[in-house]
């Protein structure tokens, strides 16, 4: 049980809910298919931060664990969904199928497959030690896809337009993605402030990309009259 660790868990779980409730606004407001594939990835990135804070309040129980462990592969590939929508719907339409059909399979595998309860109870983040190799084999089928649309067109965006916002949404999602990483490497710590961190600046960009679309457009001067 970690009292800082639930801390940052909490404040991941309120920054991406209200983030996620930003989105799916935006979503009823326009019907975009990113916006909903965004909203979606945000909502299920707030509740594996929220199985996080139960886990660190009290202790990793195995039906915390294995819907932790379900909601937190796939999220990277939802938020890369919707990104891919920005560059070509055909594309989007076609990342979001193989983002179901993969997650269907996943489902299946995680909800039955034994986990290890020592493993579970000897790491303060067990990250994928809970199951067998079989069931962690899944992951990188998501998190690498994902990760190379969502900061991939966002770096690629920026670079392109110069537009603060586009680096503030990649640079938020390499600093969750590295934190993953160094928690599998012994830093446990790593994953929570990541989480909380990176999620914030992702909210950042979406905040400044609102901003720009408010802002009214210079018109174009009259010509002079003869």
């Amino acid at each position: 049980m970690s009292l800082e660790g639930a801390a940052v868990s909490l404040g991941a779980t309120l920054v991406s809910l209200a983030f996620a409730a930003l989105v799916f606004n935006q979503w009823i407001l326009k019907r975009k298919p990113y916006q909903f594939a965004w909203g979606l990835g945000l909502l299920v990135f707030g509740v594996a931060a929220f199985t996080q804070f139960l886990a660190e309040s009290s202790a990793w129980t195995e039906d915390v664990y294995r819907v932790y462990y379900l909601l937190a592969a796939p999220l990277v590939a939802v938020l890369g969904a919707g990104s891919t929508f920005l560059v070509s719907r055909r594309l989007g339409y076609a990342f979001s199928v193989y983002t179901a059909v993969l997650f269907v399979g996943f489902a299946w595998v995680v909800l039955t497959s034994p986990v290890d309860k020592i493993a579970l109870a000897a790491q303060a983040i067990p990250g994928g030690s809970g199951f067998s190799e079989s069931v962690r084999i899944w992951s990188p089928l998501f998190t690498v896809p994902g990760s190379v649309a969502l900061i991939g067109i966002a770096a690629y965006s920026y670079w392109r337009t110069r537009l603060a916002f586009n680096a503030w949404i990649a640079v938020g999602a390499i600093i969750v993605a590295a934190g993953g990483s160094l928690a599998r490497f012994g830093v446990p710590w790593a994953l929570y402030l990541g989480e909380f961190a990176g999620v914030a600046l992702m909210f950042w960009g979406f905040l400044a990309s609102q901003d720009l679309a408010k802002a009214p457009r210079p018109t174009a001067p009259k010509a002079a009259s003869l």
